[in-house]
């Protein structure tokens, strides 16, 4: 019973911490107080440092001696994070389009759904999520565990760097101009595309969509980073500054 308790208490910790590190609540290099968050969740040191060392293995986490700490973001990796994501994403809808089955698409169906009603009322954090949602979900009907495992890690890193970028511009994340409604009604499109191609098999299709759809993110990125600011107010929160959310 004590075992089961730990467990329940660890995937508590872990689901709280991995939420706030993404929303970026918990900002790039904040150091992790286990005593602070035993307080904060009733919970003992065991339970946090296993939450810990789940989220090591995601990437959320490093370590930095003894300490552990939210692992750092830098955006001189954007063109790495585009290659290893155009590589991932590509490789992860032919797998999808190869392996599918019926469940999978029903799976991936719902995921894009629940997208496109936030692009009605949702904000930029729920999006993006719902957005990785959309995509591990074909991850996973590419039936390899490892490699999803991989894409999974990409895509938040590459989340967490968006939501930095644009919440270091204050940026809010509501619909509150053409040119979001415009990006969302592409994404959303192109969703359904790929959705398509791996319903109907097409492998190569589901290859060349990925690339599309991988420019059409890192575009309104770049442009956010290079033409909304200057380097020191896109690098400043970082380190030392939280977000409250993402387009």
């Amino acid at each position: 019973m004590d075992s089961i308790v730990k467990s329940r208490d660890a995937g508590k910790v872990f689901a709280a911490l991995r939420q706030d590190i993404l929303n970026l609540a918990l900002p790039p290099g904040t150091v992790i107080e286990e005593a602070t968050i035993a307080a904060q969740h009733s919970v003992s040191r065991t339970p946090i440092r296993e939450a810990i060392i789940q989220l090591i293995s995601e990437g959320l986490i490093i370590r930095d001696r003894r300490v552990a700490r939210v692992a750092p973001l830098n955006f001189d990796d954007l063109p790495k994070i585009y290659d290893a994501l155009v590589v991932a994403s590509r490789l992860a809808q032919r797998l999808a389009a190869e392996k599918r089955t019926e469940a999978d698409l029903a799976e991936i169906e719902q995921r894009m759904g629940e997208f496109d009603a936030l692009c009605e009322n949702g904000n930029g954090v729920q999006r993006q999520d719902a957005n990785v949602a959309f995509h591990m979900s074909i991850a996973r009907a590419g039936r390899n565990h490892f490699f999803s495992d991989f894409y999974e890690r990409m895509l938040l890193t590459s989340s967490r760097l968006s939501r930095a970028c644009f919440s270091s511009h204050g940026y809010s994340g509501e619909l509150e101009d053409g040119e979001l409604m415009q990006h969302l009604m592409e994404t959303s499109r192109q969703h359904r595309l790929i959705f398509e191609a791996i319903s109907d098999r097409d492998v190569e299709t589901a290859d060349r969509l990925a690339v599309e759809h991988q420019n059409l993110s890192f575009a309104r990125l770049k442009v956010a980073i290079f033409s909304r600011g200057s380097q020191s107010s896109i690098t400043m929160p970082l380190d030392t500054a939280g977000s409250k959310a993402a387009g």
